[in-house]
C-alpha cells in the first residue's frame, strides 16, 4: 500500500481518537501528526535498505511482514488488502480522511486553551 494511504489512516485514527481527550490544541496537532507517521513505521525497512544497511532492512521487513505491523494503525492489514490500482486506493483514503476531518471538526468542543 502506498505510504500516503498509511499516512491518511493513521491521521484519521488519530483525529477520531483525539475526539475523547480535550487536550490543548497544539498537542493535539502533535499527536495527530505523529499518529500518521507511526502508521508508516513498519515501512522503514526502504529507508534503511536505501542507505545501505541492509542487516536492520532485512529485521525490520521481517517484522513488516507479521500481525505485530498492526500495531501501527493496521498496516499490515492494509498491505493485504492492496488492490493494484493505488491512484484508487489514495483516493479512498484521502476522501476517508476528508469525512473524518469534518467529523472532528464539526464534533471537537473547541475551546480555547
Amino acid at each position: 500500500m502506498d505510504a500516503l494511504v498509511h499516512f491518511a489512516v493513521g491521521l484519521a485514527g488519530g483525529l477520531l481518537l483525539l475526539l475523547l481527550v480535550d487536550w490543548p490544541q497544539r498537542r493535539e496537532f502533535l499527536v495527530t501528526f505523529g499518529s500518521g507517521v507511526w502508521a508508516m513505521v513498519p515501512d522503514g525497512h526502504w529507508m534503511f535498505r536505501e542507505l545501505g544497511v541492509d542487516a536492520v532492512a532485512n529485521v525490520w521487513r521481517a517484522a513488516h511482514a507479521t500481525p505485530l505491523a498492526n500495531l501501527f494503525w493496521f498496516h499490515r492489514v492494509l498491505d493485504l488488502a492492496e488492490t493494484g490500482r493505488p491512484k484508487v486506493e489514495m483516493g479512498v483514503a484521502l476522501f476517508g480522511l476528508f469525512v473524518v476531518v469534518g467529523v472532528y471538526y464539526a464534533v471537537n468542543d473547541w475551546d480555547a486553551d
